[in-house]
């Protein structure tokens, strides 16, 4: 039986190890990542090369693990999932397993019911029209049409994304293939860690120091160390700040909407805070509106430096790339 992961492994922690072990307790012979690239859903670079968080992944006990291109990795939830999940099922993979903060398969298709409801849609459009980011749209838009136990786990980061792996999903007639994981220890982003469990910004905050070891794993710690020795992590687009709004002021206005999904005026704020921005920080914030979150502002901003279609991320990922694989995982190709 072959179990496809969806995640980022920004850094790989204990998090991370409890999920791929729950994975193969659950009776999975081959577990396949789909890991983001160098670039990750938040607008931002990831704090190692993939190719060593592949090498970490494979180590950690994923059996092999295969790329997901920038055009999606740092992407909308919508964008990301049909990336990912189309990937790990073009691949043959059995079923899909995620953290998330139910484990309960029941409730998370009761969740997928909800977001796809048109009266859901509307009112979240309603919200949005009056200024709400889209996550607190659909969030209110839930709870007034269903109830607030469902609305608080769409709000939850990792069931959100789990929940559009599930519309991914259904579309291919397969939403029952999945396994949810409780998430234990530290929240999603928490600042807070929980006996030997931290979240993954909490770790990349400490800049990989070696005051977060207790949140790795041996090997990960080793791996981390060896980077950093070398001076290849912890990677940050902030290390060139200067040269990417320079970069950015290079870019004529008019080939804004190349790379710019939003169409609403986003391109002309970007482009207006550019010409006083000094750092990374103040650009998000001289741009940032109350509809759109910061994560969104990065993203863009982000597909705008590396001169990235937005074409790229329509339809599937028409390859497979492999990052790493052990020999059982290999022999699956």
């Amino acid at each position: 039986m072959i179990a496809g992961i969806v995640a980022e492994y920004n850094p790989f922690h204990n998090g991370h190890l409890y999920h791929i072990n729950k994975v193969r307790e659950a009776g999975a012979d081959y577990i396949v990542c789909v890991m983001s690239g160098n670039y990750v859903q938040r607008g931002e670079c990831a704090s190692l090369s993939k190719w060593k968080r592949a090498e970490i992944a494979v180590k950690n006990g994923a059996d092999l693990v295969i790329d997901l291109p920038t055009p999606f990795a740092s992407a909308s939830a919508e964008t990301f999932a049909r990336g990912a999940v189309g990937l790990l099922l073009s691949f043959g993979v059995d079923f899909i397993s995620f953290g998330s903060e139910t484990d309960s398969k029941e409730k998370l298709i009761s969740c997928l019911d909800a977001v796809n409801d048109s009266s859901v849609i509307e009112l979240a459009r309603e919200k949005m029209a009056e200024g709400l980011t889209y996550p607190k749209a659909l969030s209110f838009a839930v709870e007034s049409v269903y109830d607030k136990e469902t609305a608080e786990i769409i709000s939850s980061p990792n069931s959100t994304l789990g929940i559009e792996y599930l519309k991914v999903m259904r579309s291919f007639g397969r939403e029952k293939d999945f396994l949810p994981i409780k998430r234990i220890g530290a929240a999603h982003d928490s600042e807070e860690a929980k006996g030997s469990i931290a979240s993954a910004s909490l770790i990349r905050n400490a800049e990989l120091s070696s005051e977060v070891k207790a949140f790795l794993s041996d090997i990960t710690a080793e791996i981390i160390e060896e980077e950093k020795e070398k001076g290849y992590a912890p990677c940050s687009l902030k290390n060139n700040e200067r040269g990417i709004l320079s970069s950015l002021r290079e870019i004529p206005q008019e080939d804004y909407s190349l790379y710019i999904s939003d169409n609403t005026g986003l391109a002309d704020r970007i482009y207006a805070a550019l010409k006083a921005a000094t750092s990374l920080t103040e650009l998000y914030d001289a741009v940032k509106v109350k509809n759109y979150t910061h994560s969104r502002i990065r993203r863009e901003i982000l597909m705008l430096y590396l001169k990235c279609p937005k074409e790229l991320s329509e339809g599937n990922v028409p390859y497979i790339k492999i990052l790493a694989g052990n020999e059982k995982g290999l022999s699956l190709i």
